[in-house]
């Protein structure tokens, strides 16, 4: 499977990208080929769509690849998992609180606080899910995609905060960082409730990559250069951000271990067992869909009804509304006969039309035959 081939580039790029995120902290300004800090952190977000598109070049010529996975156990992930909730269950709360303790409610604001909530509780779920025997997923559908949402509002939360300073002072990777994390916890949500999708596992690798390229060292350095040692809430999201990435990360290693090619999984969408209804098995029979009290239930005289055959399987035949033509043979017996149809309705008899006026001929003719017998 050609997908798995997008971790060689990865590899590298990613150890790049650390080292232009976070050792140029380490280095005077302009050591690095004499690049200031905003041209090598333009590098960082180029190593990263570099991930982005060798991911998305392997996935698509992947015609092996099966659509559908389903999660194995996974005791790193789970662990990460239930941090994870840790962290955005805080995170939530604190939002929460600031937001209704500043007396002005942003909705943008109260949205991505209760967001953060629920997806703590998806992430105890996925956590104990990982760390112990997985079951299908299928009635958490809905659960499922919460921080996919979570990471969309935080998203847009980030991309309106760059229009009131400037975009030489912003942290763009910080936005970057929730595009690609929304768009994998999309995926793998789809994967989570086993819904039919093509390209679902592809898009785990696609989004992936380059989601835990950028979350990772993003953390690291808000966390290592950016920590807020007055408010310690307020380094509660790099955190997120820093275990979202390891996360994401612990997940597509267990794709890359565990995916199947597509001839290899079958979808089974109804565990009922197929009625065999072959022509072999129905020949000579008549057999009924329906169930035995709907059977016993019909009337004696149901077979009069017009309906009496719906249930069933039975041969429907027309009648031919032309009447079928004589054979030849029929045709040249009809003409041996003495006697014929005749075409004229107004002869009822084939005696001659004066019949009457010969009778007295006739009678004579008798007594002249009888006189001379005598």
């Amino acid at each position: 499977m050609k997908s798995k081939l997008a971790w060689i580039p990865f590899i590298p790029l990613a150890l790049i990208a650390c080292f232009l995120k976070i050792g140029r902290e380490f280095l005077p300004n302009g050591a690095v080929m004499g690049l200031s800090a905003l041209k090598l952190e333009y590098l960082f977000l180029g190593c990263v769509a570099l991930i982005f598109v060798f991911s998305v070049v392997f996935c698509l010529i992947d015609r092996k690849i099966a659509s559908y996975y389903l999660p194995r156990r996974n005791f790193i992930a789970g662990i990460l998992g239930l941090l994870l909730a840790l962290l955005l269950a805080a995170d939530g709360a604190d939002s929460l609180f600031l937001t209704f303790s500043s007396g002005a409610i942003n909705m943008l604001d109260l949205s991505g606080s209760i967001l953060s909530i629920l997806s703590a509780v998806v992430f105890v779920v996925l956590g104990l899910r990982h760390s112990f025997r997985y079951e299908e997923g299928k009635h958490f559908s809905l659960l499922n995609v919460l921080p996919a949402l979570m990471c969309g509002v935080r998203m847009i939360l980030s991309f309106v905060q760059f229009t009131t300073i400037s975009i030489r002072l912003a942290d763009v990777s910080g936005l970057i960082c929730y595009i690609f994390a929304t768009m994998f916890f999309f995926n793998y949500a789809i994967i989570l409730s086993v819904i039919k999708s093509k390209n679902a596992v592809k898009n785990c690798f696609i989004f992936g990559l380059p989601a835990a390229a950028v979350m990772i060292p993003s953390g690291l350095y808000s966390l290592l250069f950016s920590f807020n040692a007055e408010q310690i809430t307020k380094n509660l999201q790099p955190l997120s951000i820093l275990l979202m990435g390891l996360y994401i990360l612990t997940i597509l290693i267990e794709l890359s271990f565990f995916v199947r090619d597509r001839d290899s999984v079958e979808l089974v969408l109804n565990d009922a067992p197929a009625v065999d209804v072959s022509k072999e098995k129905v020949e000579g029979f008549i057999a009924s869909n329906q169930g035995e009290d709907d059977n016993d239930s019909d009337r004696d005289d149901s077979h009069l009804d017009a309906r009496d055959t719906e249930g069933f399987l039975y041969q429907e035949f027309h009648a031919e509304d032309e009447e079928p033509e004589e054979s030849e043979e029929k045709k040249n017996d009809a003409e041996l006969y003495l006697t014929d149809i005749s075409e004229d309705a107004d002869e009822e008899n084939d005696r001659p039309k004066d019949y009457e006026s010969r009778l007295d001929e006739i009678d004579k003719l008798i007594i002249d035959i009888n006189g001379q017998s005598d």
